[in-house]
């Protein structure tokens, strides 16, 4: 933890303490797991009493400047989470729950700051994360129908949208690595840090696909590169883990992207 980020922690925990309506704080996020960098921000979940989540949360939406001068906050999910910038921008979360939401969280995840009371989450199991063959069946056939549907908007000549559907393709590819290396998602924290988490094969794959622009060319590459990375990969952890392929679906698109791009992979 850098001292700037330890010094907005302290603050945090000093101002949430002096509120009598917050009867335990712990940092939780990347930093709280003791996983955290420099580019980290700081996430704190709060316990509220029962009943006066919405009060307490409202109250913080409006008062968040009292840890730390900020320039924008956000409110989420009916206020339950605040999401502040500082001036510096260093980046941190507010996270409001009552005690039956405890359970949703691993105490093992989390860095105490204080705790008035006796409530505290859980400890979780200890079984390592298995991805099921429902999960895996669903990202395989999202994959496969967001790969067919690059004829409409390649054939529209909708090339920024088709720029989208890429995208989408290799988020997906990303996340069956993932599945592979058996990573749940309490574990995979903020969206902008995957490097730990893939194999320095995995990353290699990924930094292959050819770079996109809106022209039909790059983009029916990339697709068909894509394709090349994850259903084979995705073939094999189907076969680890006993899910049935979808391989009428996957031979549908074949015919059906090869008729109308003449895309083969």
């Amino acid at each position: 933890m850098t001292p700037a980020q330890a010094a907005l922690v302290a603050a945090a925990q000093r101002e949430l303490e002096n509120d009598a309506d917050i009867e335990a704080a712990w940092l939780a996020g990347s930093l709280g797991r003791g996983m955290g960098d420099a580019f980290s921000d700081v996430d704190i979940l709060a316990l509220v009493a029962n009943g006066r989540l919405g009060e307490v949360s409202t109250r913080w939406a409006r008062d968040a400047d009292a840890i730390t001068p900020i320039v924008y906050i956000n409110s989420l999910f009916g206020g339950r989470v605040l999401n502040a910038i500082t001036p510096d921008w260093q980046r941190f979360d507010l996270t409001f729950i009552e005690p039956a939401q405890l359970d949703r969280y691993d105490r093992r995840r989390l860095t105490p700051l204080f705790n008035r009371g006796r409530a505290e989450p859980p400890m979780g199991g200890a079984d390592p994360y298995r991805t099921s063959p429902h999960t895996l069946r669903a990202l395989v056939e999202e994959f496969i129908r967001v790969l067919g549907l690059a004829p409409v908007g390649i054939g529209r000549g909708e090339h920024i949208v088709a720029l989208s559907g890429v995208e989408l393709l290799r988020q997906m590819a990303l996340n069956l690595m993932l599945e592979e290396n058996g990573v749940s998602l309490s574990d995979r924290g903020g969206a902008l840090r995957r490097n730990p988490l893939l194999t320095a094969e995995q990353r290699l794959e990924l930094e292959s696909v050819p770079p996109i622009w809106a022209d039909r060319a790059a983009i029916v590459a990339a697709q068909a590169r894509l394709a090349s990375i994850f259903l084979p990969r995705a073939q094999r952890l189907a076969e680890r883990i006993g899910m049935a392929w979808p391989q009428a679906f996957e031979d549908a698109t074949r015919r059906h992207l090869e008729a109308e791009l003449g895309l083969k992979f």
